[in-house]
């Protein structure tokens, strides 16, 4: 069964490597970091940018593309503003930038993770994502929105402001209420996550130790985690207590895993540990040296996050690790 279990989870990661590579392979690292760059300073200096008393896609559009054409003037023309209008429903405006090879690259400034902006990412499937509504050639038009609504729109003390098109958060009360797609949980807003795992035993040399819910042979973990930085990478700082009741065997262990994020859904990282063993009646003279290497993926989800990994060490032999954390 945990065999099975394990050549499940393993094949689960390689494929979704697989479908992440397809997608971003594709684009110059170059490019990547650019956007991610304009991402993330357009998420921490959102505003009001046509002055409708909203926040919504329209503002995130404009202020990438105001963003962009500033962090890098000698590439303004790669970015444009692009306006979808799909006969049902409400439009959308978002960002084209066109990579060194000239493909087109479809951006959500949105994005709840700045490393994942494609529109695929960000809306269900076929949600604006029909070229056939795409308007191009409209980015001096929306940049110059704010000149046009300040002649309709009414004084804002009036409170009779609010358009609703293209809306995906309101402003009322004097606060931005954001949606889901909005940046009220992204990543690049977290300090961390603080995550609690369990480990068990995974030996099968001996029924009696093995288990991955055997009290006698187990561990538990606390850590801070880093959100997924600009460049992709992240790192685990963790404390490790581990026991072995059939010998009698205790041991403390703290290190660093370091990551890369692909997706939100997989996140590898690998990492190593050290630390201290003693026996049950502690002779000082028992104390030696116990370690642990690591593998595993991480999984982010709004404020959330999960860690399952396999490893090997000193005191438990081969042993999974499930862990949980909350964002701060």
């Amino acid at each position: 069964m945990r065999k099975g279990f394990v050549f499940l989870s393993v094949l689960i990661l390689l494929s979704t490597r697989t479908f992440a590579l397809k997608d971003y392979s594709k684009i110059s690292p170059r490019i990547h970091r650019m956007i991610v760059a304009t991402i993330k300073e357009t998420q921490a200096n959102i505003y009001d940018y046509n002055l409708d008393g909203e926040i919504n896609c329209r503002d995130y559009s404009c202020v990438f593309k105001v963003t962009w054409d500033r962090l890098y003037p000698k590439e303004a023309y790669r970015c444009t503003l692009v306006r979808n209008s799909p006969p049902y429903g409400n439009g959308h405006l978002f960002v084209n930038i066109e990579d060194d090879n000239s493909c087109p690259i479809d951006v959500e400034p949105q994005a709840h993770s700045p490393q994942h902006y494609l529109m695929y990412e960000t809306w269900t499937a076929g949600e604006f994502s029909n070229q056939a509504y795409n308007a191009y050639g409209e980015t001096e038009y929306w940049l110059a929105e704010p000149q046009r609504l300040a002649n309709v729109l009414p004084n804002k003390s009036s409170g009779g402001y609010g358009y609703g098109y293209y809306s995906n958060s309101s402003y009322s009360n004097g606060s931005y209420s954001n949606n889901s797609y909005a940046n009220s949980s992204n990543e690049n807003v977290l300090l961390g996550y603080f995550s609690v795992g369990y480990m068990g035993s995974l030996d099968l040399k001996d029924s009696s130790d093995s288990g991955f819910l055997n009290s006698q042979k187990c561990g538990i973990e606390f850590a801070y985690e880093t959100p997924a930085y600009q460049d992709g990478f992240f790192a685990v700082f963790a404390f490790d207590y581990v026991c072995d009741e059939a010998k009698a065997m205790r041991a403390v262990l703290t290190g660093m895993d370091f990551g890369y994020c692909f997706l939100p859904i997989f996140q590898p990282y690998v990492g190593c540990f050290g630390g201290i063993k003693w026996y049950d009646d502690f002779y000082w003279g028992d104390i030696g040296f116990a370690w642990k290497v690591c593998a595993g993926s991480r999984f982010t989800f709004s404020s959330f996050c999960v860690r399952a990994e396999v490893s090997y060490g000193s005191i438990l032999g081969p042993t999974g690790m499930v862990s949980l954390g909350i964002g701060f």
